[in-house]
Order: C-alpha cells, then sequence, then structure tokens
C-alpha cells in the first residue's frame, strides 16, 4: 500500500520543482495523491514537502519489537519469529550503513567510528530481537489454555486493545450515541489550528491561507456557503460536505442536481488554487481568462467514495485522514475506526432481520432490489462483489468453524481454514496490485522527465510532462482502487465477526444471521451492471484525462472514450 502513495508523492513533488505550471489541474491530482499518502500511513513530511508527520504516524517500541499481549502459542510464534528477524536485519543492516555513512562524514576516522557501532549493533539488535521472540512465545503458549476456553465461549479476541471481548451490538448501540465522529475529528482540527497549520490534508500538504477579504465578486464563496476570508482547509471540507449533499447519484429526482454540483465543483476548483483564487479576488471571473472547470465530480468520486455505498461500507479511511490529516492521533483514528465498525454491524443486524423472522424467498426479492439499485451506481459492481464476498466467507467461517462457530470436527476445521485462506489470497492479490501500479506510476514518471530534459525550452519540456501524467491515471486509479478495497475488506471482516459473535441475541438468532448473510453474500457478487453502463474505472480515467488536459490542445480521444456522456465517478 505504501508504494503507489510514495510514488505519487514524490511525481507530484517533484513536478513542481521542475517548474511545472501549477494549474488546478495538477493540483488535483496532488491533492489525490496526498490523500492516498495519508490513507497509507506514510509521513506527511515524505508526501509533502514542509509537512510535519503527526501523532498518527509516530512509531514505538513495538512497531520494530511487539511486546504486545500473543492472543495463543501460535500468535506467540509469528511474534517471536518476526521480532528475531527484525533484530538480525536491524542488526545486518547497521554493520553495513555504519561505516559507509560515518566515512563520508568524517573520512576515515568516521569509518573506524561507523564501524565499531555496526559492531555493536550487529550483536546488540538480534540478541534483543531474540529475547524478545523467546519471551513472546512462551507468553503465546500461557495464553492458549485462555484463549480456548474464550473462544469456546464465543468470545472475540480484540487485535487493538489485546484481549478477548464480549460482542453485544445493543451495548455497541448506546456507546454510538454517546457522542459523535465530529467531536474526535475536531480535536485533530484544534491541534493543526494551535500550531499554526491548516487542518487536514492541506495542513500536511504545508497550506491553508485565507484570503484578505477583499474581494471584487462573491458568487464563488457564497456557492460553497464559505466567506472571502476562508482557508483552503475550510473550502476543501465546506466542498466535500455540499459536494455529498448535492451528488447526483443522491439526488435523482432533481434535474438540476447535476448543474448544482458543477457549479459548486467549479467554485471550489478556483478557490483551491491560490493563484487563481487571487485572480478571481482582484477581477471575479473576467479575471480567470480562457481557465476551463476542472470535472470535480471526478476528484470527489476518487478521494471520498460514493455515498450510495456508505451505508455498507462506511466513510473511508482515506476520507477521514483528508478531514483530519496528520494531526489525527493513532488512538483517535482506532476509536473513529471502531465506531465506523461498530455502526456498520447494527445497520447489517437490522438488515439480516428479514430473513431472521420472514421467509427466505422475501428476504431473497428484497435484498436483489437492493443489489440491482446499488448496481447501477458509479463503480457499483466492482464495490458489490467485494462486499459480498467478504459477506460469504466470513459467514462461512462462522458456520463451519468448531470451536468459535457453529461447525463440528467433522472435516477437521478444513472449510473454516479454507474461506481464511481464500480471504487471504484476495487480500494479498490487492496488496501485489496496489505495489505494482506504484512502480508503474513511478517509471512512467521517471521516463517523462528523462524525455523533458532533453527538450529545448521549458514549455516543451511541460507539455511531455503533462503527457506523461495522462499516461500515469489508469496506474493511479487501479493503486487507488486496491488501497480502498483492502480498507473495505478489512472493516468488513470485523463488522460481520461483530454480527456474527452478538451476545445480545440467542445462539439460533446468529446460526440464522450466518445462512442470510451466505445469501446476501451470494447476492451481491452476482449483481451486474446496467448494460451499456461505462466501465467506471473508464469513467474517472476520461474525466480525469479532460481535467487534465492542456489549454490549446486538442485532445487525446478521451471524450469519445464514454461515448460524450459526463462522468458520474467511482465509489472509491
Amino acid at each position: 500500500r505504501e508504494s503507489p502513495s510514495v510514488a505519487m508523492a514524490s511525481t507530484s513533488a517533484e513536478s513542481e520543482g521542475s517548474g511545472g505550471s501549477g494549474t488546478a489541474n495538477e493540483r488535483m491530482m496532488a491533492d489525490a495523491s496526498r490523500a492516498l499518502t495519508a490513507y497509507a500511513g506514510v509521513p506527511a513530511s515524505i508526501g509533502a514537502e514542509g509537512g510535519a508527520a503527526g501523532p498518527a504516524t509516530e512509531m514505538d517500541f513495538n512497531d520494530v519489537f511487539s511486546m504486545r499481549r500473543p492472543q495463543n502459542v501460535m500468535a506467540g510464534v509469528s511474534s517471536g519469529l518476526q521480532s528475531v528477524g527484525k533484530g538480525i536485519l536491524a542488526g545486518t543492516a547497521a554493520l553495513v550503513a555504519a561505516p559507509y555513512l560515518g566515512a563520508r562524514q568524517e573520512g576515515a576516522s568516521g569509518f573506524l567510528k561507523g564501524l565499531g557501532a555496526g559492531l555493536i549493533s550487529a550483536v546488540v539488535l538480534p540478541t534483543v530481537g531474540v529475547s524478545i521472540g523467546a519471551a513472546q512465545i512462551v507468553r503465546g503458549i500461557i495464553n492458549t489454555p485462555e484463549a480456548i476456553a474464550e473462544a469456546n465461549a464465543g468470545k472475540r479476541w480484540n487485535h487493538r486493545k489485546r484481549e478477548w471481548i464480549r460482542e453485544d451490538l445493543v451495548e455497541e448501540s448506546l456507546r454510538l450515541g454517546e457522542m459523535d465522529d465530529e467531536d474526535i475529528l475536531e480535536k485533530a482540527r484544534a491541534r493543526a489550528r494551535e500550531r499554526g497549520s491548516a487542518p487536514g490534508i492541506e495542513g500536511m500538504m504545508g497550506g491553508g491561507g485565507g484570503g484578505d477579504g477583499k474581494v471584487s465578486e462573491t458568487e464563488f464563496y457564497e456557492l460553497l456557503a464559505v466567506t472571502p476570508t476562508a482557508t483552503t482547509a475550510e473550502i476543501k471540507r465546506q466542498y466535500y460536505l455540499l459536494a455529498r449533499k448535492l451528488h447526483p447519484d443522491k439526488n435523482l429526482d432533481d434535474p438540476t442536481a447535476k448543474d448544482k454540483f458543477q457549479k459548486v465543483g467549479e467554485a471550489y476548483q478556483v478557490l483551491s488554487d491560490p493563484e487563481l483564487r487571487k485572480k478571481y479576488d482582484a477581477r471575479g471571473k473576467a479575471g480567470l481568462g480562457e481557465h476551463s472547470a476542472v470535472d470535480a465530480s471526478a476528484f470527489f468520486a476518487v478521494l471520498f467514495g460514493s455515498d450510495q455505498m456508505e451505508g455498507l461500507v462506511g466513510r473511508l479511511q482515506l476520507a477521514t485522514l483528508a478531514m483530519a490529516g496528520a494531526d489525527l492521533k493513532r488512538e483517535e483514528a482506532a476509536q473513529l475506526q471502531d465506531r465506523r465498525q461498530g455502526r456498520l454491524a447494527v445497520k447489517l443486524a437490522a438488515m439480516l432481520e428479514g430473513y431472521v423472522v420472514g421467509t427466505e424467498e422475501e428476504f431473497k426479492a428484497t435484498m436483489s432490489g437492493v443489489a440491482t439499485a446499488l448496481a447501477a451506481a458509479s463503480y457499483g459492481e466492482m464495490m458489490l462483489h467485494t462486499i459480498g464476498f467478504i459477506y460469504e466467507k466470513q459467514a462461512m467461517e462462522f458456520m463451519t468453524d468448531p470451536v468459535a462457530g457453529m461447525g463440528t470436527w467433522a472435516d477437521l476445521g478444513l472449510r473454516t481454514n479454507m474461506a481464511r485462506w481464500e480471504q487471504k489470497a484476495k487480500q494479498i492479490s490487492h496488496q501485489m496490485s496496489a505495489a505494482s501500479a506504484g512502480l508503474k506510476v513511478f517509471h512512467a514518471f521517471r521516463a517523462g522527465e528523462s524525455e523533458a530534459k532533453g527538450q529545448g525550452s521549458e514549455e516543451e519540456a511541460n507539455q511531455v510532462r503533462m503527457k506523461h501524467q495522462k499516461n500515469m491515471l489508469p496506474h493511479f486509479l487501479e493503486a487507488l482502487w486496491n488501497a480502498s478495497a483492502l480498507d473495505i475488506e478489512s472493516t468488513l471482516r470485523h463488522v460481520c465477526d461483530k454480527v456474527l459473535h452478538d451476545f445480545s441475541v440467542p445462539p439460533t438468532t446468529r446460526a440464522k444471521r450466518g445462512e442470510a448473510l451466505v445469501i446476501l453474500g451470494k447476492i451481491f457478487q452476482q449483481a451486474k451492471a446496467p448494460e451499456g453502463m461505462v466501465d467506471p474505472m473508464a469513467q474517472v480515467e476520461a474525466a480525469m484525462r479532460r481535467a487534465f488536459k492542456a489549454e490549446g490542445d486538442g485532445g487525446d480521444g478521451a471524450e469519445e472514450e464514454d461515448g460524450g456522456e459526463p462522468s458520474r465517478g467511482a465509489s472509491s
């Protein structure tokens, strides 16, 4: 997950350093890449020049040598072997790197000092790793009897808290009502303001200054419902809220929805770009010259996802980080994710109630209608297939698990393990795809820079860079989709666990929920987008190609790629 984000962050940063035009189009792509960087957990200082890594990216001892409580003997062995491996690798790296760095800084004397430090590290770090590894294995053995008893009692292991918990959706509902996500996000924004930075992604990019309030016209500010003194971060946050409210997919009965959405998008593209905003403040629309508004629906859809799917997947972590940025503490991010999972579990349990208290035929008919409607939305088919896969496999794991579920030892747990392996294979596939796409983006950027160096003028070099940026788009979108899919799958696994191990209902109800989840998963996986609907990845790619179209460029056929219809965006 880190490869594509780091590559895209490098792309945008180095393009600016190479004399790029800094247009709103380039900033749109930069914003998306920075968001992906933040989502991947990369410190802001890597992804944005002048940014500062916040509490969410800080490391502690457990990130290197884990001393966290192991669940059982298998977890203890896994943790122990990782600590041993990390110790050996760290010691070897220090032995090689320390003399080299010392020689570069102080010559021969520095080499000797570095060699001494490297030798010490080569002995100490593996020793520490082995010691911690042995301790983790012993702890795992000691915890195994408790793990067997708690699992047989239906409790679940909470990997974050490192303890066995009793799921209860009634209590979960009450806890969710005690506070609001906005309360947590506001704490991160307040920390950003205290250190003089803008909240959210804008702060990670080192921006956030507002206008001086002196403007020639206020139409764009009124469209976004902000004042002329609003910061870039405030404009971006307001656009996010309005775009969700006015998105055409959410207002199918309103024939003016598309026009409203585009106007808000045009206002955002101008006011989010410092140069365009300065021209607009000075002379209004007349000061923008030949500027063409970018189709903001593409950026919004790629970055934040479809509102129609939020009831099934919640707010993506990518969107949360875009709202709070690096000032969101690790514990706060975990708390938001726990609340997201709790809300989705309550909603999913309510959805499955149609099968628990009704008939299978009625449930299938209702859910088939839901699937048909959602499949017609942007990225609907791909999203439903991802959701359905997790639903089915998690339900199968629960129904066949002889320890923590409803299964027996007749098949020696083979079907349970098969369901787990299939999910793991899917996860690895998404990780490999995201990394591969990131490498392709990086290579395309390098090729563009190499070709640009051979041009006669800076204008010609920028044209070459723009051409290669267009070629990066499909790979960038692929990386973004796979990163979002990993988030969705991980979240839904926890959601299904909550629903299927809910102590607030009797075992018979939990068993019925498992049956319903298998049915629902298969319905979602069989969902098809309406015939003639443009491939969602191609839709967004075409829209973003238009967004990156240089002034005076004759185009590259992107408009014909989707039949000339406006892009509806994507949900991931």
